[in-house]
This record gives C-alpha cells, sequence and structure tokens, in this order.
C-alpha cells in the first residue's frame, strides 16, 4: 500500500504540470484570435474545468505537504481575472452623489420579444424596466409587429428618443435603442451578417455627449448543436455516427468563434475612434474568457467587476453557466450599480447598471 501512495505520489507531479499548462493555454485565450488559433480558443472555453482539476490538486498537495502546491496556486491564480469576472464579492456602497445626473442603462437581449413559452413580453418587460428606473435601454434581437412598434414602445418604456438598425433584408428584425435623454445622432455598425448586428447612439447627457454602443454578435448555436448528442437515435449509433455529430458541433463552434473575434475587431475600431465618453453594451455570445470579450473590453471597465455581487450568469441555457451578456465604460464614469436578476421573458437574463459622469 505504501509503494503504491508513492507511485501515485509520483504521477501526481507531471500531472500538475500538465494541468498547469493548460491553465497557462487558458489564459492565453483572451489575448489569442481563434482566426490563428482554434486550439487555444477551445481550451479557455474549458477554463472552468481546468481550474476544477487545478483546485482538486491543490487540495491534494496541502493534504500531503509538499512544496509542489505551488504549481496549482501559480495556476489558478494565472487566471483569477476570470474568477473575479464570474464571481464578485463587493462589500462598500457607492451612491449617486447629489447633482450627479443618472444614466442606468439597461443591456437586455429579449429574443424577439417572444418567452420560451411564446407569449408576447413587451408588456411585461417595459413594466419592468420602468419599475427599475432604467433612462436609457438596449434591446438586442429586438422585433417590431403591427400593434408594438418602436413608437408604441416608447410610450410604454417611457423613453421618447428611440433609434433602431435593422437586419439586412428585414424590416422589423435589429436593435433598438431607446432613451429618456435626447439621441443626436446614430449609426449601423456594419458586422457583415444577417442575423447580428451593432449600432451606436449619441445621446445628450446633461451638458455631456456620451455613445452607447450595442452589440449583439454571431450566436454560438450550441444549445440547439445540443440536441443532436441528446438524440434517442444517436444512443444506439455507432462510433462512426457520434464521431460526425461532434465533429460537426466542433466545426460550427470553432467558426463561430472566429466570426465574432472579426466582429469584435469592427466593434473595436468604433470604440478606438470615439473621442467622448463610451458604454459598450450587449450580447457578445462569448464568455469573459474569450478573445471577444477581451478585444472589446481593452481598458473598459466591467461594470459587474465593479459593482456585482456573487456568481453570475446572464444566458438561461446551458445550467446557467455562462455570462455573455455585458455592460462596459469607459474612465470617465463611476459605476455604482449592477443588477441582473432571473426573468423568464427570454432566453436570457436583462443586465442594469447605473454610472454618473465623474
Amino acid at each position: 500500500m505504501a509503494a503504491l501512495r508513492y507511485f501515485f505520489s509520483l504521477l501526481m507531479v507531471p500531472i500538475s504540470f500538465v494541468t498547469a499548462g493548460f491553465s497557462l493555454i487558458a489564459y492565453m485565450a483572451g489575448q489569442t484570435d481563434p482566426n490563428e488559433s482554434i486550439f487555444i480558443t477551445f481550451i479557455g472555453l474549458a477554463i472552468p474545468v481546468v481550474l476544477i482539476i487545478n483546485l482538486l490538486i491543490l487540495v491534494y498537495w496541502i493534504i500531503r505537504k509538499k512544496w509542489w502546491v505551488i504549481i496549482p496556486i501559480i495556476a489558478i491564480l494565472l487566471n483569477s481575472g476570470y474568477i473575479t469576472s464570474i464571481f464578485q464579492m463587493t462589500l462598500s456602497s457607492s451612491e449617486l452623489p447629489d447633482g450627479k445626473l443618472p444614466l442606468r442603462i439597461a443591456s437586455y437581449n429579449v429574443g424577439k420579444f417572444k418567452s420560451w413559452e411564446h407569449l408576447e413580453t413587451q408588456y411585461y418587460i417595459s413594466e419592468f424596466l420602468k419599475n427599475n428606473e432604467t433612462n436609457i435601454i438596449c434591446f438586442q434581437e429586438y422585433r417590431e409587429n403591427t400593434k408594438i412598434n418602436a413608437d408604441t414602445l416608447s410610450h410604454l418604456l417611457n423613453c421618447p428618443h428611440h433609434a433602431i438598425t435593422y437586419l439586412p433584408g428585414s424590416t422589423t428584425l435589429g436593435t433598438g435603442i431607446f432613451s429618456k435623454y435626447p439621441i443626436l445622432r446614430f449609426g449601423k455598425i456594419p458586422l457583415d451578417s444577417q442575423t447580428n448586428d451593432a449600432m451606436w447612439v449619441d445621446i445628450q447627457t446633461g451638458e455631456t455627449t456620451t455613445r452607447i454602443i450595442s452589440c449583439h454578435l454571431q450566436t454560438t448555436n450550441f444549445s440547439r448543436k445540443r440536441k443532436l448528442l441528446d438524440d434517442p437515435a444517436l444512443q444506439n449509433a455507432d462510433i462512426q455516427q457520434v464521431e460526425d455529430v461532434v465533429t460537426d458541433i466542433s466545426q460550427e463552434l470553432a467558426l463561430n468563434f472566429k466570426i465574432r473575434a472579426t466582429q469584435a475587431q469592427i466593434v473595436r475600431q468604433v470604440i478606438d475612434t470615439t473621442r467622448i465618453p463610451t458604454i459598450v453594451c450587449g450580447d457578445f455570445n462569448d464568455t469573459p474568457s474569450s478573445y471577444t470579450y477581451q478585444h472589446i473590453k481593452g481598458n473598459l471597465k466591467d461594470s459587474f467587476k465593479t459593482r456585482g455581487n456573487g456568481y453570475a450568469y446572464t444566458f438561461r441555457g446551458i445550467h446557467h453557466l455562462l455570462r455573455i451578456d455585458f455592460i462596459l465604460y469607459s474612465k470617465e464614469f463611476k459605476c455604482t450599480d449592477y443588477y441582473s436578476p432571473e426573468k423568464g421573458w427570454s432566453d436570457h437574463n436583462p443586465v442594469i447598471s447605473e454610472f454618473y459622469l465623474k
């Protein structure tokens, strides 16, 4: 038995190094364009698993009281930025100072205003946002119909100003931004996509002009593809059929990673050429460990990392594992609140943050 324990201890040394190596690769995912290395991108997607394995190795070496414990510690600390992007403890309070104009912004992928139960959700969502005193609202997967167009929704939201950009070939689907403050100008950010889009608006906020950018980047389609693995017919299929399904899913994920990376670069160009205070929000369809998030974020701040509390997810599918909706902001702002409640009106949660100009 002693020989077996000794052998296992020796085996744990290379396992610790290999797992730490994967941690390093996962850390690199945020800085590596998927068009250059899709392997690194996929390891970045698996970062929760990599961190859990490192944690188990850490516990093992602590119990054994060996100096090898430093390896998983370094591996975990290397990805501490990811950990704080999904879990935060904000102990101090922050309130809006007297005389400061509140910018309470909501970013919400409303799923074309159709719930999973296929109910029309415009009335529920507008009532919720009014009760939360939001004064700038960015809708992704926005949809109009003959009963509720942009003017009607403006009235429901109590936001008299709005700007809409539509998907190519559509007069009802796109991205919408609604505001209590005057919209001075707006424009479409061309993503070269039939299903995803982005836009910007310049809003008069007191004596200052603020730019709001709203994005809906390339959809992963993982939830739809995963249903192929759950197909009962696949349970009795041969190995080749299973491999074909897994290959198909992997190839589509890889393609969408690359498309989002290109779209992130387009959005980043708009940010880099903006010379006024800026807030970027939307459904990035990618996690905080991704190149997409890191490239758009750049030197912007993440409102969850500033004012969030507890564990954060914004996508209601895949067992609440993904935070893919964000509100980022430039240095001219102070963030005082972050709020992302569980609501049943979409497959995404709304994200609400409050700011004021310093």
